[in-house]
């Protein structure tokens, strides 16, 4: 790796990064106008795409990652570069929905089940005290297991 994130403070005592490339090998040395040193560490560009994978293009002196267009740093290259593969959005769903009638009253209580989330909701008071945890909820988990 060649690359090297140099983080210090500058004479305000303001933070500061840095990237700067060396050849692997090479030992480190920041040089002198630096300020007081704070941290070195190995550093890689970070891209973000579900399918395309990253590459590099120069115009000129400048560096670019694409289809990003991300400006970096001349010296890089396909290793310096960690390819981040968010999760494609997965369809929602439906949400199955019971309702039950009340044991001391006529009112009725809707208990929701959505299988994207796993989670579960009633609107009876049982609900609220019982932490999300009620019979109705208990009765639904149930008849989902079996």
């Amino acid at each position: 790796m060649a690359l090297w994130k140099f983080t210090n403070k500058n004479k305000y005592g303001t933070l500061r990064s840095r990237i700067m490339y060396k050849p692997d090998g090479q030992a480190f040395s920041h040089g002198p106008g630096f300020g007081s040193f704070v941290n070195v560490q190995m550093f890689k560009y970070e891209y973000k795409h579900e399918v395309l994978p990253p590459s590099l293009v120069t115009f000129g002196d400048k560096t670019y990652i694409v289809p990003t267009w991300q400006e970096v740093d001349p010296n890089t290259t396909i290793k310096d570069i960690t390819w981040i593969k968010p999760k494609p959005k997965t369809k929602r769903s439906e949400t199955i929905i019971k309702t039950f009638k009340s044991g001391s009253s006529d009112t009725e209580y809707t208990t929701k089940y959505y299988p994207t989330s796993g989670k579960y909701f009633c609107d009876c008071p049982g609900s609220w005290r019982s932490l999300g945890n009620c019979k109705h909820i208990k009765q639904m988990r149930n008849d989902k297991k079996h």
